[in-house]
């Protein structure tokens, strides 16, 4: 009786359709996994600019006020304030954000709140198209110390994430 030896391997089809399927696999995969990516810093982002307006109002709670919008200086994407850094929160600056944008739109940027005309208990936040953000995450306080809002904002610093207004 003879035997016909058998080569062990894959055939060059096998091969083939392994890659293929590797290829449709990589093309479905690869966008998922750049868009989680943007997802996971802009939800850490948001998470930023609450923990800025949790330490904010654990200042308004004890000194009765929020810092007055003379009190917090930005620079350059960092804020500094004697009095709220760093005993209600530890910094503030560019490597606190996470979100891909330009060097100079990095980190925070304060900005004032402006009361309603017709009331004077409500204040008016400058609108996207009128006053641009300068930064990812915004800090906007009242000239009397009676309202602050935190906004995270986009990339492209076009469209809102987060407020504390809601």
């Amino acid at each position: 009786m003879k035997y016909i030896k058998r080569e062990n391997g894959f055939t060059l089809l096998e091969v083939m359709a392994v890659i293929i399927i590797i290829g449709i696999l990589a093309a479905i995969a690869i966008p998922k996994l750049v868009s989680s990516t943007v997802d996971a810093r802009r939800k850490a982002d948001v998470a930023t600019a609450h923990e800025v307006k949790v330490a904010l109002d654990r200042y308004q709670v004890d000194y009765g006020a929020y810092p007055k919008a003379t009190e917090l200086t930005a620079t350059e994407g960092t804020v500094a304030s004697p009095t709220l850094i760093p005993k209600y929160i530890s910094k503030l600056d560019k490597s606190t954000t996470q979100q891909v944008v330009p060097d100079e739109n990095k980190g925070f940027g304060v900005a004032g709140l402006t009361a309603d005309t017709e009331d004077k208990t409500q204040f008016v936040i400058p609108d996207i198209k009128t006053l641009a953000p300068t930064n990812t995450i915004m800090i906007y306080l009242s000239e009397d110390g009676s309202a602050a809002e935190v906004r995270a904002y986009d990339e492209g610093l076009d469209d809102v994430l987060w407020t504390s207004a809601n």
